[in-house]
């Protein structure tokens, strides 16, 4: 009898925990994944790739993008994906125009674009489709995205991110619409500057939206859109010395949910650090630890080459520009240097103005495109 009893009050707390847990899970999130509908054009290649050059097609980061959102319950039906090829500028406007048709009141969309952004002679930012020329088809035009939601999404909540240079103009777009969807843009890039090659800005993105620990900052057990903004604002500006732009409007709260959040093995699970690896000190964050040692996953590196670290060779990065605000330089641009000097420094990222050119051309870029004067 008294087993029995045991046995019973065992089977009651464990019961209790997996309801718990379940109900933790579903009220971590604000947001609500079988209400999604996602969109995403993903380019790693173009038909002309001598203006835009390929990048590598292994473990792409927009694929594992896509099965997040599908573990954390977004219909495989409510996604549309256009990938490399696939990608034209007619078929975008088409599927996209299709996607949003099918929508219906309250629900939310995410839009995702990765690859090269660019801006024409008039200064206007576009995406770069697969078949873009130096004709008449320019792309996607960054300033559509907006006004096709505006027109066609029957839904309330926008989430624009996008992986590419330039792609701070969004936010631009966004706030010349006429608006009456709430949006949040998170995009890699200010709207002056170009981006890396690397997947370092989606990175932030799976690790908030697959509830990563050390996308968790303030240890409460929840990521939120405000964290996740913190986030990749911090990894882009020390990961690759890049602005990153968010913006909120509307009625979207930064503070809602994305997702519950593994609990972190340490204090500096989070923290953004330099390891010494084979050859050098690189730079990387704490992701988790265990036994005394750190794991380590590197800017610009596969997860794959995520290392187990002691201690000692941990070490706190060195972020002061050489630099400072007013200094003459020259600057990269296309494998030729220019002259121009220093208007604003954040972290290893610099505002530049050229000497010869109006200061609409002015951008942020990384200290590997600037030199000092000889």
């Amino acid at each position: 009898m008294k087993n029995n009893r045991l046995k019973i009050s065992i089977f009651a707390m464990v019961l209790f925990a997996a309801m718990f847990s379940a109900s933790v899970s579903i009220e971590a999130a604000d947001w609500e994944p079988n209400r999604t509908w996602v969109f995403c054009v993903g380019l790693l290649e173009w038909k002309d790739s001598e203006s835009f050059a390929s990048f590598p097609k292994e473990n792409r980061r927009d694929e594992r993008l896509l099965k997040v959102l599908k573990d954390r319950g977004v219909p495989a039906s409510q996604i549309v994906y256009l990938k490399d090829r696939a990608a034209t500028t007619s078929r975008i406007a088409t599927e996209f125009a299709n996607l949003l048709a099918r929508t219906r009141e309250g629900d939310t969309l995410i839009v995702y674009y990765e690859g090269h952004g660019y801006k024409d002679d008039d200064r206007k930012t576009y995406f770069a489709s697969w078949d873009v020329d130096d004709g008449s088809n320019k792309g996607w035009a960054v300033s559509s995205v907006p006004q096709t939601i505006e027109r066609s999404f029957k839904g309330s909540t926008a989430i624009i991110a996008m992986d590419n240079c330039y792609s701070g103009a969004m936010i631009d777009a966004v706030r010349a619409a006429k608006r009456r969807v709430s949006y949040a843009v998170m995009a890699s890039s200010s709207a002056s500057q170009s981006s890396t090659g690397n997947w370092t800005f989606t990175e932030a993105l799976i690790s908030a939206f697959s509830g990563e620990a050390h996308a968790d900052i303030d240890r409460d057990g929840t990521i939120t859109f405000a964290e996740l903004e913190v986030n990749a604002k911090a990894d882009m500006l020390f990961g690759e010395e890049q602005i990153a732009s968010f913006a909120f409007t509307g009625s979207f709260d930064p503070a809602s949910r994305i997702s519950a959040a593994a609990k972190a093995a340490s204090p500096r699970v989070g923290e953004r650090v330099e390891a010494y690896s084979v050859d050098g000190w690189y730079k990387g964050t704490i992701v988790d630890a265990k036994n005394g040692k750190f794991l380590i996953h590197y800017y610009g590196y596969e997860q794959s080459d995520d290392e187990w670290v002691l201690p000692k060779m941990i070490r706190v990065p060195k972020v002061a520009s050489i630099y400072k605000i007013g200094d003459k330089v020259e600057v990269e641009w296309r494998s030729k240097w220019y002259p121009a000097h220093i208007v604003n420094i954040k972290g290893g990222s610099h505002l530049v103005s050229y000497d010869d050119y109006d200061t609409d051309e002015n951008e942020w870029v990384s200290s590997k495109r600037i030199r000092k004067v000889k």
